[in-house]
């Protein structure tokens, strides 16, 4: 699949919370910006979401807790020129549109939702695949560049469909031949091609993977983490932790009331910032360089 869906992509919970940010237009894109109470670093985060888009309040929710967290200001821009998901496909009965055969109802409600399903994946599908969307993602990201990434550290956050991104980002190079961020973090990516997307990553990434991850299967998992912690040179340093019994969505979209996936949302956004704390003191006050 182009856009690096699976059932898991179409399931999760709407978050709760008065988000305290605002938008705005930065290098061009509709732009969500949260500024942390204290600012102590000087980096720039940018948040790439999952298939739900930038104004999910899941999304943004997360954005000010980064922010406040770490003391940078976070982006949240729209990459998806206004395609993403509706938040309304995660009630849709994924499971019985899929595998329940047996029962009667689920028969014939099943066109229904199928239809309701494609309605919603496919203007996704057909403007967010990749590299179409990457195209935008590397316009942002080299105007940032140039811009506020002079004096800050640029990092990336993104999360499933923004996680292969958050790869393909660690390997791009300005105009200039500069690369275009500093440090990345993966929450359960998509379709991340091994060995050719880790051989060719220059930037250290940390990835937050769940064991239960529907689309990233354990033995895939155990391959990314293996050659990421060989990686050297500007990319050394690069990580993959395991989250027992996290599905694919649980850094941003997980079901709060599940004791064990609240858990473990909390645990990778602790380890988000814990990354954040680690690549600006490696890195130092101002930006690295090649």
């Amino acid at each position: 699949m182009a856009t690096g869906m699976c059932k898991d992509c179409l399931k999760g919970s709407v978050h709760e919370g008065e988000t305290k940010g605002h938008v705005t237009t930065i290098h061009g894109f509709d732009t969500y910006v949260s500024h942390p109470a204290v600012p102590t670093k000087s980096a720039i985060l940018v948040l790439i979401p999952d298939g739900m888009g930038w104004s999910s309040p899941n999304m943004r929710l997360t954005a000010d807790r980064f922010a406040n967290r770490t003391g940078c200001t976070v982006y949240l821009p729209d990459f998806m020129a206004g395609y993403q998901m509706p938040l309304w496909v995660m009630d849709l009965p994924i499971e019985d549109i899929l595998h329940n055969w047996t029962s009667p109802k689920s028969l014939l409600m099943k066109p229904y939702y199928f239809f309701w399903a494609l309605y919603a994946m496919i203007p996704f599908r057909l403007t967010n695949g990749i590299p179409k969307s990457h195209e935008r993602v590397v316009k942002f990201f080299t105007a940032l560049r140039k811009d506020e990434g002079k004096e800050n550290l640029v990092g990336v956050a993104g999360f499933c469909w923004g996680g292969k991104h958050a790869f393909l980002l660690g390997a791009e190079k300005d105009g200039d031949g500069e690369y275009l961020i500093d440090f990345a973090f993966a929450g359960h990516p998509s379709r991340v091609e091994i060995p050719k997307e880790i051989e060719e990553l220059q930037t250290p990434i940390s990835v937050a993977m769940g064991t239960e991850d529907f689309m990233n299967k354990m033995e895939f998992s155990k391959g990314m983490k293996e050659l990421l912690e060989k990686k050297e040179g500007r990319a050394g340093g690069s990580e993959l932790v395991f989250y027992e019994g996290g599905n694919h969505g649980f850094a941003c979209r997980a079901d709060l009331k599940n004791e064990r996936l609240k858990e473990c949302a909390d645990a990778a956004e602790d380890h988000f910032v814990r990354w954040v704390e680690r690549m600006v003191e490696r890195l130092g006050a101002g930006r690295s360089t090649s």
